[in-house]
């Protein structure tokens, strides 16, 4: 499939959601200390996919609204995606996003230079300095639901219902998957133990969830309703609950295959990080003793070398692991699919499809 469209869309929508989100900070200027500030942006203006955003503002336009409309909304997802990176980055203890240093990391570095604090202090520092930058972020994403674009052309009922939802299921449940997957990472190697279901199932709280929550949000914009079980609701928001397993997927293949400059993090963070996916899980079930030894020694080594990611990177793609994965990614983008039968045809029905099937195909 051609994704030309689609990737016009994201380009124009990513260029609108970033200059509606540091106009609003600007307009703000209120984030303090000066820390706190560079913190609470540094992702922001980083660059990234935007893809969450998009598909809110592709969900409106495919019911028959105004995406301009939607615009704080989406860059309400957007905020509301990074704080939930800045939490993550700092519970896996990654030192990339992006392809420069994480929030955490970054305070760190002037809490040592600047505030010449003892290394146990600076970490310190740090740490404390991501959770209350996610705080900030948090709380600035809810907010712009409230903006004036938004409340002088949506109706009041619509943003309650957007509000209450994202703050009350969408939180506890990607909370919910957060720990899900800390448990499982405390599952020393046992990862046989865990279900392929289970894993998935981990993977649509922490990503799906959001995903599909974009596409809710933008579809009840687009029909200035709060009605949850209409019938373009309901499709929009299982088709994006569906691609939204699909990106994980392939962004858990990405973690093993990707390009450094292309995904900001090391390649083989993954590995390192000992993560439990379905493609460490398939290849351990399709390994001899020998395979399962070096897979299991190596994975979750911190300081594992690269003769080492290279060797059980082999594994994992040798091993059906990767294959297995792929396959899983694109079976879901076929289940999400027959929802978009009730959507009306339009230029968004569209470009929700080149979106569903660039998800497993991308390599960024």
């Amino acid at each position: 499939m051609i994704y030309n469209d689609f990737l016009g869309f994201l380009d124009v929508s990513e260029k609108k959601i970033l200059h509606y989100i540091i106009q609003n900070y600007r307009n703000r200027q209120n984030f303090r200390p000066d820390i706190i500030e560079e913190s609470v942006t540094s992702y922001i203006k980083r660059g990234g996919k935007r893809l969450r955003p998009a598909v809110l503002l592709m969900a409106c336009g495919a019911v028959g609204g105004n995406e301009e409309i939607a615009i704080p909304a989406a860059a309400a997802i957007e905020l509301f995606h990074t704080w939930t990176l800045v939490h993550d980055d700092l519970i896996d203890n990654d030192g990339l996003r992006r392809g420069q240093s994480t929030v955490h990391v970054a305070a760190k570095r002037v809490a040592l230079e600047n505030l010449k604090l003892t290394e146990a202090q600076a970490q310190k520092y740090g740490e404390d300095v991501a959770v209350l930058t996610g705080d900030i972020q948090h709380g600035w994403s809810i907010s712009l639901f409230t903006e004036k674009p938004l409340v002088e052309k949506v109706h009041p009922n619509v943003i309650f219902k957007l509000i209450n939802t994202l703050q009350t299921y969408v939180l506890t449940t990607l909370v919910h998957g957060e720990m899900i997957d800390v448990e499982f990472g405390m599952k020393e190697n046992g990862i046989l133990d865990i279900s392929e279901d289970q894993i998935i199932n981990m993977l649509w709280m922490k990503t799906g969830v959001l995903y599909e929550f974009a596409g809710m949000a933008g579809a009840l914009i687009g029909k200035n309703s709060a009605e949850t079980d209409d019938a373009e609701i309901i499709a929009i928001k299982s088709f994006c609950s569906n691609c939204g397993i699909a990106f994980q997927l392939r962004d858990d293949i990405l973690g093993i295959l990707g390009k450094e400059n292309k995904l900001g993090k090391p390649v083989g963070s993954d590995i390192r990080e000992g993560k439990k996916t379905t493609i460490v899980r398939t290849a351990l079930l399709n390994a001899n003793q020998k395979e399962s030894e070096v897979i299991r020694g190596i994975l979750g080594k911190r300081d594992a070398s690269e003769d080492e990611i290279r060797m059980v990177t082999k594994l994992l793609v040798d091993l059906g692991g990767v294959q297995r994965t792929y396959e899983l990614a694109t079976g879901y983008i076929e289940k999400a699919n027959p929802f978009l039968a009730d959507i009306r045809d339009s230029k968004y029905k569209v470009l929700l499809k080149q979106w569903a099937y660039y998800l497993v195909e991308r390599n960024f």
